[in-house]
């Protein structure tokens, strides 16, 4: 049993030649997100990515077919996805409207802190609007609706009076959101004082 077992695992685990794809493949991303945060967008090339990832043209497109397009996509989408699984576990945890609020804040302030990471979620560029397509909105989606139901929960339970759609007030929430994550990104301005803010805004619901 013990050596079936042992079989068992050694072919589960990836092949040396998928071993090094992923590691390929991880690195020409990362190359990726290093000279799209330095040059932005417009300005980055496939030739500046292979380059910085020690590959040719070829290789880079045997990956990414739709060069830097996918490139940009695959990254903005892994950092979407961290955002999703974080806020979301904020909004399945213990706290009011406002901590979770603030919370979520906090997330979305800390992909802003990371120099690479945040300097290339925060690129601003209409050439990018069908590269983006698919995946432009995909944690900010997540988001409002999670604020908007805990929302609507809290005015049904009295604790928040205002007139105002849980729809609306999220949209706007989120959006402060995203603008105070290109702000820190920035250095234009510090965390501590975007999250007292919207503590600030909440509370006042």
């Amino acid at each position: 049993m013990a050596a079936r077992a042992k079989s068992d695992e050694r072919s589960a685990r990836p092949s040396l030649r998928e071993r090094n794809r992923l590691r390929t493949r991880r690195e020409l991303l990362d190359a990726a997100l290093e000279v799209f945060a330095e040059s932005g967008y417009g300005s980055a090339t496939v030739e500046n990515i292979a380059a910085r990832a020690g590959a040719s043209k070829v290789t880079l497109y045997s990956y990414f077919p739709q060069g830097r397009e996918q490139l940009f996509r695959e990254l903005y989408e892994e950092i979407n996805n961290e955002l999703i699984e974080k806020i979301s576990e904020i909004f399945a945890g213990e706290g009011d409207l406002t901590d979770r609020v603030v919370a979520t804040t906090d997330a979305v302030l800390e992909i802003g802190q990371r120099p690479l990471i945040g300097r290339f979620y925060s690129i601003d560029d209409p050439a990018l609007d069908i590269a983006l397509t698919p995946v432009r909105g995909h944690a900010s989606r997540v988001c409002a609706d999670l604020i908007a139901a805990d929302l609507a929960a809290a005015r049904k339970a009295g604790s928040v009076t205002t007139k105002a759609t849980p729809e609306a007030i999220s949209e706007l929430l989120v959006s402060a959101m995203r603008s105070g994550l290109s702000k820190v990104a920035r250095q234009r301005a510090k965390p501590a004082d975007i999250l007292q803010a919207m503590r600030a805004l909440v509370s006042g619901l």
